[in-house]
């Protein structure tokens, strides 16, 4: 006990070190805004680095947001992988600086200016001072636990598929006005105004610098919508299969080359249709979570998809009925009471949200089976996902008979298997029905690419013993999804990007 941080008579000197460096680096991100606009004339190259640098420290304030949000409200949940803390937290985060700076739109643009310095800075005076010993021994990378022992194939991987990431970036939009923005990044119009809100004030330093505005929400729809749906679908691959198996899941997603042109056609998609996994991988958290604080969680999920799309916001009836009477049965009737109480802010902001822009709201139509059509065209662009046919009767025929000599080496929980059948087949029966926007673009893929995974994962347990021959296949595999990602196709598009 002499030797912990309590005692130790330099606690002083340890913390105001802490803060300084915490402060300095802080602030030095914080300011980036204004170092920008100084060097309008610097490279763009140099503009798009400093607004990326910019965007992620937004992001890690987030992270820590929804890190004091659990710590005030006592929550403590049990994770299948690192990654599920890390998106779970960013995503909470994120949807209370949401209701905040929506709050912050309201004053006229003085206020708002002076409330977007005053709200940073005083949230960087909090998150500096170390108030618990514990917060001076954590490192940043103590989060990251999920890649601390990657083996050379999977960091080769891990590095391929950040490569191709960076050369993914979609086009910009023309220089326009805020509200030609608004119709470029959402031209069904369906995202509600307090998207919108959220990233005018997100952005609020570069409001009167077109260039740098149409900059920052581009890499935000890029760095955010699609960084925050490969994390998930990372999170979600973990639910089913190995490490290993998740990274080249997540590989097969990024190199198919549907990633890159749906982003070139439709770079709004980057929020719309990658909200369907989200709300699967909720689903599968807040099963798995085993405290009933997670509805708080699993309500900000539902709001954020009635801002989304307002058809979004039916969604909310199913995914508590399926929880509740499917999904954890055995629990008593007293956790699922709390867990209940603890959603109900977000379904009330849903529901109100719903039944405020009711006028949005579409009927439901003729069945519409294009989703057949997008389908074949995803295989026929990346065929890998042709295996994913073979996965989706492997998963069936693991729930069907789990103790049949055929599926016995498939280590996948039937638990889990249950809620992404169960969500998947509802999900095809909405959008034939009614809105198809949950299966469209990455919708789509993401579900290929997950039953893609499964006839390998039944492999890889085949051949446990025989690490050689795993290596093999996996990198074969790595080949098949590297052949057809046209990564000199994505490159040159990035150069003309910045040549222009």
């Amino acid at each position: 006990m002499e030797n912990t941080l309590a005692n130790d008579s330099n606690i002083f000197k340890i913390k105001w070190k802490f803060f300084t460096y915490r402060v300095v680096s802080y602030f030095s991100f914080l300011l980036i805004p204004v170092y920008v606009q100084k060097g309008m004339q610097i490279s763009p190259w140099l503009m798009a680095l400093m607004m990326t640098l910019y965007i992620l420290f937004i992001v890690s304030q987030w992270f820590l947001l929804g890190k004091e949000i659990d710590h005030r409200l006592k929550i403590y949940f049990r994770v299948n992988s690192s990654i599920d803390r890390i998106v779970y937290r960013l995503l909470l985060g994120m949807f209370f600086f949401i209701m905040l700076f929506n709050l912050i739109s309201m004053f006229d643009s003085k206020w708002i200016y002076n409330c977007y310095w005053i709200t940073w800075a005083l949230l960087g005076l909090f998150y500096s001072w170390p108030t618990r010993g514990k917060i001076i021994q954590e490192s940043v990378s103590s989060n990251f636990g999920e890649f601390k022992f990657l083996d050379n194939f999977e960091k080769t991987l891990v590095g391929l598929i950040l490569l191709i990431f960076f050369f993914s970036l979609p086009d910009l939009p023309p220089l326009v006005n805020i509200e030609m923005l608004k119709l470029y990044y959402d031209p069904l119009e369906k995202m509600g105004n307090p998207v919108w809100n959220f990233l005018l004030i997100n952005y609020y330093p570069f409001k009167n610098y077109p260039e740098l505005f149409r900059l920052a929400w581009s890499l935000h729809f890029y760095l955010i919508g699609i960084g925050m749906f490969l994390l998930v679908f990372y999170a979600f691959l973990r639910f089913f299969v190995s490490r290993r198996l998740s990274i080249l899941g997540v590989f097969a997603l990024v190199s198919s080359w549907s990633f890159s042109k749906t982003l070139g056609t439709n770079v709004e998609y980057s929020f719309l249709t990658t909200y369907s996994l989200i709300w699967v991988w909720t689903l599968l958290w807040v099963t798995k979570s085993s405290t009933y604080r997670a509805g708080l969680f699993m309500g900000l999920v539902s709001f954020w998809g009635a801002l989304l799309n307002t058809n979004f916001a039916l969604l909310v009836f199913f995914q508590i009925a399926f929880l509740l009477m499917i999904f954890i049965p055995e629990r008593t009737i007293w956790f699922k009471r709390q867990l209940l109480k603890y959603a109900l802010f977000g379904a009330v902001l849903t529901l109100f949200r719903l039944l405020s822009h009711s006028d949005l709201l579409e009927s439901p139509h003729a069945p519409d089976l294009s989703i057949l059509k997008s389908i074949a065209i995803e295989m026929e662009r990346k065929g890998f996902y042709i295996l994913g046919l073979f996965g989706l009767l492997l998963a069936i025929f693991r729930y069907l008979k789990p103790k049949s000599n055929l599926v016995k080496d498939l280590q996948i929980e039937r638990e889990s298997l249950v809620i992404f059948l169960i969500s998947f087949t509802f999900f095809v029966l909405f959008s034939i029905l009614w809105d198809d926007t949950l299966l469209k673009g990455f919708g789509t893929m993401w579900p290929l690419a997950f039953l893609s995974l499964i006839p390998l994962e039944l492999l890889f347990q085949a051949l446990s013993r025989v690490r050689s021959r795993r290596n093999m296949i996996y990198v074969i595999y790595i080949l098949i999804c590297l052949l057809d990602s046209h990564v000199e196709g994505r490159v040159k598009l990035f150069l003309k990007i910045f040549n222009n």
